[in-house]
């Protein structure tokens, strides 16, 4: 057993996030078995392009499993939201192509409204829709050709690691069932990226018991920050996207997400450094760590409080220069969300307790609309020329 930190004794967040290692081991197996039989091979070989699709934490899996269907399936993968997957490129994009296409749409209720109303838009083109969801009877699983069903395991109720992760690890399987049936491997070599995927998460286990108090004595820090920026490229943009999604979501601190690129085309211009936190997240090895590095000096330079999620020549300059670094074990780019998305959440998890903050503002006024979900899941289906 390994042996966790002292900390507040109450804190359901980051008390999912130390549970959900073992949800993910235990339910490894059944998602493997479904993500095996979630499209059928006729389906796989027309598939030409797999668009993928999803709102929130969907959309952040989706964009963290991104690059294994390039990888894996060999097959061309893009990400876009439910809105424009449904109302615009449903209705303009080539008919030729939208039939060719599997829309992979990511729902964990199985009740968002855009991506319902995305799977019904693009069936009606003759496309193929899989469902990615835990909730079999939904809306979306009855609008869909075929569905990949992800095991919905006893977690603490707070801010989503647990779904989230299980969604990137059916993704990512899906993808190497996608390679294994058009021969981009062997039936060996599929299982051996299997297993290599299963073993990660027994390191998630020990990253998320290493990081534990680290990610509290950085929340500490940057608790008087006014914005907290999370930067990342290739799918630690996705981990970036999620940190600043869940620091939204279990504190109500306001913070954004920016891609390694556009951090130097856009927030370096901002008036008030000093007031701003940098969570920069790159692994060691990412094809982006030299840019990272660049970056790091100019962020320095400006006076951000600075923390780097990773490893490699980007962790080692942190050090340097007196910076926080949250390190994570070295991993394949493709896989890394599986770790580095451990920092983000543990780090919403610390700064939510310090501020005394209730998970989604408690869904009171003027927030309580979220209390039902009428926000994503009672919206209006747009019918094309009405």
């Amino acid at each position: 057993m390994i042996k966790r930190s002292v900390v507040e004794l109450s804190n359901p967040m980051r008390e999912q996030v130390f549970a959900t290692p073992g949800a993910l081991l235990k339910g490894f197996d059944a998602l493997e078995l479904n993500a095996r039989l979630a499209v059928e091979t006729p389906d796989i070989y027309r598939t030409r392009r797999v668009v993928l699709t999803g709102s929130g934490d969907s959309w952040f899996a989706a964009k963290a499993a991104e690059l294994s269907f390039w990888i894996d399936a060999e097959v061309a993968a893009e990400i876009r939201s439910p809105l424009e997957t449904g109302r615009y490129q449903s209705q303009l994009y080539p008919r030729r192509e939208l039939e060719q296409s599997l829309l992979v749409a990511l729902s964990n209720s199985g009740g968002a409204a855009r991506v319902a109303e995305a799977a019904t838009l693009w069936r009606a083109t003759g496309a193929k829709v899989l469902a990615v969801t835990r909730n079999d009877t939904g809306r979306l699983a009855g609008i869909a050709d075929r569905k990949l069903l992800l095991p919905v395991p006893e977690l603490p109720n707070a801010p989503g690691f647990g779904p989230y992760l299980f969604a990137v690890l059916g993704l990512q399987l899906l993808a190497i069932r996608f390679g294994e049936v058009k021969l981009a491997m062997t039936m060996d070599e599929a299982q051996a990226l299997r297993g290599q995927l299963k073993s990660l998460l027994a390191t998630l286990e020990r990253v998320v018991a290493d990081l534990d108090t680290p990610t509290q004595q950085v929340a500490t820090a940057l608790a008087g920050r006014r914005l907290v920026e999370f930067v990342g490229a290739g799918p630690n943009y996705a981990v970036a996207e999620y940190g600043a999604a869940k620091l939204l979501e279990a504190s109500g601190r306001h913070a954004l997400a920016r891609d390694l690129e556009e951090w130097t085309h856009l927030n370096y211009f901002d008036n008030a450094p000093a007031e701003i936190a940098t969570v920069l997240v790159v692994p060691a090895g990412s094809v982006t760590e030299s840019r990272a590095v660049e970056l790091l000096a100019y962020m320095h330079k400006l006076g951000r409080s600075l923390v780097v999620v990773g490893g490699g020549a980007a962790a080692d300059l942190a050090h340097k220069l007196g910076h926080a670094v949250l390190p994570i074990p070295a991993i394949d780019e493709r896989w890394s969300p599986l770790l580095t998305s451990a920092a983000p959440a543990l780090l919403a998890a610390h700064l939510s307790a310090l501020d005394g903050a209730a998970y989604g503002r408690g869904g009171n006024p003027p927030w309580d609309d979220s209390l039902t979900a009428a926000t994503v899941q009672q919206s209006a289906i747009w019918e094309p020329g009405k």
